[in-house]
């Protein structure tokens, strides 16, 4: 009889606390509907979901950020990086900067990319591209195939503070237009997203 008893007592209880958390849908921090957000493109967006007691938000966010840096902030971006990268840093091109957050055999793919670097060194006259560690990444520098070390993690404070992916990717261009990436994977698709 006490078994029966204690069984009952946690299936009420079960019950009574099992109620179904309300879902709310966002993109970009403004509200939407369900269908709305079930319709946006996967590829350009990721979501990060927040849940409660009560509530579960899901958030989408794109992958892509577009930005322009002023004059000072321009120069002191491009001095830092003429700073790490050295003699071979030119700031009339369009630079691409794949920056990693943990050291680890993806970047090591993506250092013998070799459809990549081929297409930027094509382009070499207008494109530029670095993979960097950031500070805890334990990236060892190797200036032959393009990886260095931001060993203040300036880059990573300054553009990508809030992110919890372990790849992102800035273009900057000579005007200071940047492009700002999020947790992309594929160094080709953020090239294709950024040429124009």
């Amino acid at each position: 009889m006490k078994h029966v008893l204690l069984i009952m007592v946690l299936f009420t209880n079960l019950i009574a606390f099992s109620q179904t958390k309300s879902i709310y849908f966002y993109f970009e921090n403004q509200e939407i509907t369900e269908k709305q957000f079930e319709n946006l493109d996967e590829r350009k967006t990721f979501i990060k979901e927040t849940t409660n007691d009560t509530v579960v938000l899901k958030n989408a966010y794109l992958h892509k950020r577009v930005g322009k840096l002023d004059s000072v902030q321009q120069y002191q971006i491009n001095l830092f990086l003429k700073k790490i990268i050295g003699k071979k840093f030119s700031v009339n091109k369009k630079t691409m900067i794949h920056l990693y957050s943990k050291n680890e055999e993806r970047m090591q793919k993506d250092a013998d990319y070799k459809k990549y670097w081929k297409w930027i060194s094509s382009n070499r006259s207008r494109y530029q591209a670095y993979l960097i560690g950031t500070k805890n990444s334990q990236v060892e520098e190797d200036m032959k195939n393009h990886i260095y070390v931001d060993s203040y993690d300036l880059l990573k404070n300054l553009f990508f503070k809030g992110s919890n992916f372990d790849i992102n990717h800035l273009l900057i261009k000579p005007d200071g237009e940047i492009y700002i990436y999020y947790g992309m994977n594929d160094l080709l698709a953020v090239l294709d997203s950024s040429v124009d």
